[in-house]
């Protein structure tokens, strides 16, 4: 059974208090098809730049992620930088720089539509419900999502998660979503 991923391929910079990296291999979607190409196939859809090196994902290709709905556009990959406290769930955005990104429509190779399984990882929250519009209903769909989209898209965010089964977030950004800190009242307040 395999699963559609479509999100960000990206550029990072990451800080953490036990050292940091530069331009390393990021993003939410091949983060997602690196760990989940262990157990199934992943469909990934995406796009990156002219600066991103292809052979850099040549190893997910024997994990089973499929990248035949990755793009190449002209300009820059998407690129984010991030630094990570000592409790790993609190970080804080550095930047983010969409890049080609910004420009992204999400489109669904037809042999991706019938995928049973949708993981709509970090993207905007009005290119996850164009996903889903292209979707032959699935039979699970996830949705991740992170501060940029909860301050820059929050209500086209908290429309479309009635729309999906399972919603990832941290708890920092469950209480940033909801405006609710008590954290049992914030997760409690998405399902009503």
């Amino acid at each position: 059974m395999s699963i559609l991923v479509v999100g960000s391929v990206a550029l990072d910079d990451v800080e953490t208090p036990h050292g940091s990296v530069k331009n390393s291999l990021g993003g939410s979607a091949l983060y997602f098809g690196a760990a989940a190409g262990i157990f199934t196939p992943v469909n990934l859809v995406g796009v990156v730049g002219e600066d991103f090196d292809l052979n850099t994902i040549e190893f997910l290709k024997s994990r089973g992620v499929d990248f035949r709905g990755l793009t190449v556009e002209p300009g820059e990959t998407f690129r984010w930088g991030g630094r990570y406290h000592d409790n790993i769930n609190k970080r804080d955005t550095l930047y983010t720089y969409l890049n080609v990104f910004e420009n992204f429509k999400p489109a669904i190779p037809e042999h991706y539509r019938r995928d049973p399984l949708v993981f709509l990882a970090n993207i905007d929250p009005e290119l996850q419900l164009q996903v889903l519009e292209q979707m032959e209903r699935p039979r699970l769909t996830l949705l991740d999502t992170m501060n940029f989209w909860i301050h820059g898209k929050k209500q086209p965010l908290l429309e479309l998660i009635p729309r999906i089964d399972v919603l990832i977030l941290n708890d920092e950004e469950l209480q940033e979503l909801t405006d609710i800190p008590h954290l049992y009242r914030a997760a409690e307040s998405l399902l009503q």
